[in-house]
């Protein structure tokens, strides 16, 4: 193998080990944004959590195969983990819920869904995720801030 050829292979496998980095981080970013939603609420986080908490466990209650249950809390932050299966006919979702302060008497939630289905569209990921707001919204009387 000449110098000039090896030369040539490893310039065509470092140019391949960068394009397919690239392509797959442009894959991971546009998964991890579609999957992740946020909205911040006018009310302070002390008394916000309590309440989320209250509403996810209700609609957990009323409707079978969702479940939610605290798996940190604290004064920075509350995360909520579980299963969350909508009113209509679809999969059972894995959802994270995190509340956080996010200045003087203003509080943001996050929620983080996913599917096992393979075949579950980020739209279905989205609506699903705009359900749970709803849910939230509907049983403390919030509305997101502008």
């Amino acid at each position: 193998m000449t110098i000039q050829s090896f030369f040539w292979a490893s310039t065509l496998a470092v140019a391949f080990s960068i394009y397919s980095c690239a392509s797959l981080k442009g894959v991971l970013v546009d998964r991890i944004v579609r999957d992740s939603f946020s909205r911040t609420y006018s009310v302070d986080f002390m008394s916000f959590h309590p309440k989320l908490h209250m509403a996810l466990q209700d609609y957990a209650n009323k409707h079978k195969g969702s479940s939610f249950q605290v798996i940190r809390l604290g004064n920075d932050g509350v995360i909520i983990q579980g299963i969350y299966k909508g009113e209509r006919d679809q999969d059972r979702l894995s959802t994270a819920i995190t509340a956080r302060p996010a200045g003087p008497e203003r509080t943001s939630m996050e929620i983080k869904i996913s599917s096992s289905n393979p075949e579950a569209s980020p739209k279905s990921l989205e609506m699903a995720a705009q359900e749970l707001f709803r849910v939230v919204e509907k049983e403390t009387g919030l509305h997101p801030s502008p």
